[in-house]
């Protein structure tokens, strides 16, 4: 049975030298106590919500990313205080930061099945990753969504400007459909593959206002690809250069030139050259030419300095870096996952550890063990 606070109250009114039990008036006491501390409960927790939830915010700029133990990491750029972004359980595989850093999204392992095809009889059946793509807010530090595979595999494309993350359903041996994901608005919607697949091979201006992609035309002598210029404001697209192939467009960030890579062919050999093309004066120019290399679709292998001084290929096992105003500066880098860290240092792995080199100095060091899948966190 309940104690009735207003009985007493009404008690006391009605009879002015009644006094209450010393019990009745510890009760009183603790169920004042008790409402106030719920009261304040409340407050905080309104107060709480009204902020940030999540933790204590953490800052992502300048950072290195990696993945170590099956979590996302971040450290500062000698290595050292070092953070864990993600708690899965080890079950994170691969990961795509934003270029505003205001976005993560990672490919979490839900669990393994044998991988598709024919094998021998009495053959080990290799087993292949099936995962979700959860997608985090990392301003709050809260999970937007988790997205679900269906009857396909499901795997990250790449960020695209304002908060949308393109992604991509595999059977298991090709591309069967692609998908948006607004992590504004958290909205999902199917893509036409011929858009999507112009948007993964796409370059865009690190303020997202600009974006380069190719076409092709003619057939046969007269087969040439085109390099457009899209204004995304106005939607003013332009055909800026047409040469023979062009691979992997990247716009510097000074916004003055566009480098690329020509494949081409002769007596049945392949060759990669690097172009850089001068948008005020229209010149090319040429700064090699070596065996192709092999390459994937959405691959990011030509970049930019963050000060537009160096032109560089970032394709394993050797990463090329040229200054811009002298081709015959030539840097070679052995290594995999290259991401420029500044105006001089470059970030890569090699075996199980990652490591910076300086062009100054033409040194390696060491930076990280047993950990994979180094990136360069910069703001755009």
């Amino acid at each position: 049975m309940g104690f009735n606070v207003a009985g007493v109250e009404d008690k006391l009114l009605r009879e002015p030298h009644w006094q209450p039990e010393v019990s009745q008036i510890m009760r009183i006491v603790r169920i004042s106590l008790l409402f106030l501390s719920f009261s304040c409960f409340v407050s905080l927790l309104a107060s709480s919500q009204a902020a940030k939830p999540g933790t204590k915010p953490v800052n992502f700029v300048n950072k290195i990313a990696f993945l170590k133990g099956g979590e996302i990491w971040i450290a500062d750029q000698g290595g050292e205080g070092k953070t864990q972004v993600t708690t899965t359980s080890g079950k994170v595989e691969d990961f795509m930061f934003s270029a505003d850093l205001n976005y993560l999204a990672y490919s979490k392992i839900l669990k393994y099945v044998d991988e598709p095809g024919l094998f021998e009889e009495g053959e080990p059946v290799p087993k292949r990753a099936v995962c979700s793509i959860v997608v985090m807010d990392l301003r709050y530090q809260k999970v937007v969504r988790e997205i679900e595979p269906q009857d396909n595999w499901i795997y990250l494309a790449r960020w695209l400007p304002e908060g949308r993350l393109l992604c991509y359903e595999s059977s298991g041996f090709d591309v069967a459909a692609f998908f948006e994901f607004d992590a504004i608005n958290g909205t999902k919607k199917e893509v036409d593959p011929h858009k999507a697949n112009q948007l993964w091979e796409a370059d865009f201006s690190p303020d997202g206002s600009l974006m380069l992609y190719v076409d092709d035309s003619g057939l046969g002598a007269s087969y040439h690809m085109n390099l457009h210029w899209v204004d995304l404001k106005s939607q003013d697209d332009k055909i800026l250069l047409s040469h023979k192939t062009i691979y992997d467009p990247k716009l510097s960030n000074d916004k003055k030139n566009i480098a690329f890579i020509e494949v081409g062919g002769e007596k049945g050999e392949s060759f990669d050259s690097l172009w850089a093309y001068n948008i005020q004066k229209g010149e090319l120019k040429k700064y090699y030419t070596e065996p192709a290399k092999a390459k994937s679709a959405g691959e990011r292998s030509v970049s930019w300095s963050p000060d537009s001084r160096y032109i560089s290929t970032f394709l394993a096992p050797e990463a090329l870096v040229f200054a811009v105003e002298n081709s015959s500066i030539v840097h070679k880098i052995r290594g995999r996952e290259f991401h420029w860290a500044g105006e001089k240092r470059i970030l890569c792995a090699s075996g199980a550890d990652v490591y910076m080199y300086d062009l100054d100095t033409r040194t390696k060091q060491l930076l990280l063990k047993e950990t994979s899948k180094p990136t360069f966190l910069s703001k755009q």
